[in-house]
């Protein structure tokens, strides 16, 4: 019987560290809020920004880079 409750014992004080650590919680600090809220604002700025540039509806421009280096039909081929 003394050995039973010694090894309760035990088992009860191990148990001690983990329930302590639980109650450690601290309220977060104001300035981390801060940094939290600009950090998400930022966030949503940069998402919504690349929503706009990314729309499939605006089809880009196509251009040719040797449009002047192309001779005309009429000209004759050396």
């Amino acid at each position: 019987m003394r050995r039973i409750a010694i090894g309760l014992m035990i088992l009860a004080l191990a148990g001690l560290p983990a329930m302590a650590q639980r109650g450690a919680e601290k309220p977060p600090d104001p300035q981390e809020m801060q940094k939290k809220r600009e950090a998400e604002a930022l966030d949503r700025q940069y998402k919504s920004t690349l929503e706009r540039t990314n729309r499939q509806d605006v089809a880009p421009a196509r251009t040719d880079p040797w449009a002047n280096m192309r001779g005309t039909t009429d000209t004759p081929k050396r």
